[in-house]
């Protein structure tokens, strides 16, 4: 249980590293608006609730779970590595907001899918409820201290 906790906690600090560092990069070099948003027919609190709960549970059903489940059952990829590195590709794809965003989220997606399968093998039953609560503490984590 603590190795659990240890790499949600590393595994968490380095998502924020992440974020920090790709925030840091756009607010001095490129200077994206990042609060610019597509759906504009959704209020800013709306998109908040689906960036919290809804989508940190349907992105790790679809990213995580069943990509990985394909990757390694149907395909028969035996290399988790090679699985994390498909797995964040197909992951940043989602997330086209603009360049800079993509290569984020790739960052992001090694480490949520890292944790998703070092999870997968040592606490099975909780891997997917754990990876859900981590993304969404993470985009929580985000809206409060990074938008």
């Amino acid at each position: 249980m603590k190795k659990t906790v240890t790499i949600f906690i590393i595994s968490f600090a380095l998502a924020l590293l992440n974020g920090y560092f790709f925030n840091y990069i756009n607010d001095n070099y490129l200077h994206f608006n990042v609060n610019y948003y597509k759906h504009q027919n959704i209020t800013k609190n709306e998109l908040h609730f689906i960036a919290i709960f809804v989508a940190p549970f349907i992105e790790t059903l679809v990213f995580q779970y069943f990509l990985y489940l394909v990757l390694t059952k149907w395909i028969g990829i035996k290399n988790k590595y090679f699985c994390i590195i498909i797995m964040s590709i197909i992951f940043a794809s989602m997330h086209y907001y603009n360049w800079l965003y993509i290569v984020m989220t790739f960052f992001g997606g090694i480490i949520l899918n890292n944790l998703y399968i070092y999870y997968n093998k040592h606490v099975h039953p909780y891997s997917f409820i754990l990876t859900v609560l981590f993304h969404a503490l993470f985009n929580l984590f985000g809206f409060l201290f990074i938008m």
